[in-house]
């Protein structure tokens, strides 16, 4: 198992006086997360301020995360990090060293709870916790997600939906029991007010963004961005986020004498998100993914109205009141919508105002953080349970 010290997933021994102190003082909670290969890219952004709040809630926190995961999102120190190698299906096996090595760190540290930040972290959990002894939750984010955890075994503590759409699907293939499931809606920090079309000096800023692999929707959000500067607005486009079908849409865009109005990007770290998203205009969604959408929910966070092709599993997607939907693939539909706010840009900064509004009553981050601590509490009051 490797690690940023050589002081174990527990962290260093006290000293005398740190111990005596302890005596007094009421002892932290030790709650590892655990990521899978995906989880810090994908979520990695509504995790950070999870993590910073816990600390407020004496529970200190442990990321076993793999090696190469960018944990650039996690306030590291006071949080651990522990790292560990590609694990191959074989690997899984609770009788593969890599496995014992993490489960022991666990056993040793006093680890009270694991807790699977996304689906795909379940499988090692699980059998860390088997070889542990320790009871786990499960987070899941994505539609298909109930379906691929199925019955949860062993020592399941819970399940953590992130939207109503994810925890209808848990109920519905009995994660787990009624009343170890809960919703969980992610917390972000939120702008006051919507900050789009601040400068009437400089081009509109278009950003579309998600993973290029539906060469269809982005293909039409290309057209439509040709359509808006034929129609003479004055508009910076940017594609974000990278793909297989990328390119055949940068030949599309060339076909389109699209030029320096628009430009690729890859996949953004997760500290340059809200700062990209702050500096846009109008953000598109082409795609309803099966999972949430947190770029989404990002731009709404940062004040920006938001443009998509549906709800997905993505509870804070309301058409109408918090973003205006558009048929998938519809140059035309999502030009009328481009145009519809770039004409009435007090409407355009109504709906940012109003998803912002729907953000402070359902993802306050302290909301969630008190939430989430009090789901600990409970569920590691039952590793003494059967």
């Amino acid at each position: 198992m490797r690690e940023h010290s050589t002081e174990g997933i527990g962290g260093p021994q006290g000293s005398r006086s740190e111990a005596a102190a302890a005596v007094s003082a009421p002892r932290p909670l030790r709650v590892a997360w655990v990521a899978g290969p995906q989880t810090l890219e994908d979520y990695g952004r509504i995790l950070q301020p999870v993590a910073i709040g816990l600390l407020d809630e004496l529970v200190e926190l442990t990321a076993v995360c793999p090696e190469r995961a960018d944990a650039g999102a996690l306030p590291s120190p006071p949080m651990k990090l522990v790292r560990y190698g590609r694990l191959s299906w074989w690997a899984f096996w609770e009788t593969a060293p890599k496995v014992q090595e993490l489960a022991e760190g666990v056993r040793e540290s006093g680890i009270d709870l694991l807790h699977a930040l996304d689906a795909g972290a379940a499988p090692l959990t699980i059998r860390l916790s088997r070889l542990a002894g320790v009871r786990y939750l499960v987070s899941g984010y994505a539609l298909p997600d109930a379906r691929a955890l199925g019955r949860l075994p062993g020592a399941a503590a819970g399940a953590l939906a992130g939207s109503a759409q994810v925890l209808k699907r848990m109920r519905r293939r009995h994660v787990v029991s009624p009343d170890k499931l809960h919703l969980l809606r992610p917390g972000v920090y939120q702008v006051r007010h919507a900050t789009c079309f601040t400068d009437p000096q400089r081009s509109v800023t278009l950003v579309a963004g998600g993973r290029m692999n539906d060469l269809r929707a982005f293909r039409a959000a290309i057209r439509s961005f040709a359509d808006i500067i034929a129609k003479g607005y004055d508009c910076a486009c940017f594609l974000l986020g990278g793909g297989p079908a990328e390119p055949e849409l940068r030949a599309a865009a060339e076909k389109l004498s699209l030029g320096n109005a628009l430009t690729f990007a890859d996949r953004q770290p997760h500290a340059l998100l809200s700062e990209i998203f702050k500096a846009a205009d109008i953000y598109i969604s082409p795609v309803a993914g099966r999972g949430l959408d947190v770029p989404c929910l990002l731009a709404m966070a940062a004040g920006v109205p938001v443009l998509a092709t549906g709800q997905g599993a993505s509870d804070f997607l309301r058409e109408g009141q918090t973003a205006l939907f558009f048929r998938r693939g519809d140059a035309a539909d999502l030009t009328a919508r481009l145009v519809g706010l770039l004409e009435d840009r007090a409407s355009a900064r109504a709906l940012a105002d109003r998803a912002l509004e729907h953000l402070r009553e359902h993802h306050r981050p302290a909301a969630m953080v008190a939430e989430l601590a009090r789901i600990y509490r409970q569920a590691s009051a039952r590793n003494g349970e059967g």
